[in-house]
């Protein structure tokens, strides 16, 4: 497998308050880690390396104590990504200039040929094979959820006013979801 990262500040921002982590080909344990400060909001950038950094911290102190089965292994990726809500949270809470702070956050564990993934938020993982390419995660975002409903269209959707307005993430409300692939 390879793995590659690039950011982009995009069109809107002044900062790139993006910050990921790629496992080491020689690692142990296969771990990939994307967060999006949440932009608009003071501290973004500090909210999105603070989420890596714990998550895989968290990953890493607990992997080799579970039970190596599916349901053992997505456990450890959601309580990485609470635990990951709650130091950002609670760094928030400390310092009146991270007020609101918060970021999305995606979390790939690969073992054993398998991809446990976690998100929340607006950024998304992909599977590649061959020519194929398949969205496996769905925006935590105000349009998505129109969409979803029926309300408008995916090309409405992508025109929209509040096409970035997050429902879910870290420090706003941390519901991560888990799955498995082969």
């Amino acid at each position: 497998m390879r793995a590659f990262a690039k950011s982009d500040v995009g069109k809107a921002r002044e900062m790139n308050q993006d910050y990921y982590y790629i496992a080491d080909p020689t690692d142990a344990i296969q771990v990939f880690i994307l967060a999006d400060g949440m932009g608009g909001y003071n501290g973004g950038e500090v909210a999105s390396k603070l989420a890596t950094t714990t998550a895989l911290s968290y990953i890493q102190s607990n992997f080799e104590t579970i039970p190596k089965e599916k349901e053992e292994i997505l456990n450890l990726v959601k309580s990485a990504m609470e635990y990951a809500n709650m130091v950002v949270y609670e760094k928030a809470n400390t310092n009146a200039n991270l007020e609101g702070m918060g970021t999305t956050l995606e979390v790939c564990l690969i073992y054993h040929n398998k991809a446990y993934i976690g998100h929340v938020g607006d950024s998304r993982i992909y599977r590649i094979r061959k020519e194929f390419i398949r969205k496996l995660t769905h925006d935590h975002s105000y349009v998505e959820k129109l969409v979803k409903d029926g309300t408008i269209t995916e090309e409405e959707a992508s025109h929209h006013p509040k096409k970035n307005m997050l429902m879910k993430a870290l420090r706003m409300y941390c519901l991560c979801r888990t799955r498995c692939y082969h």
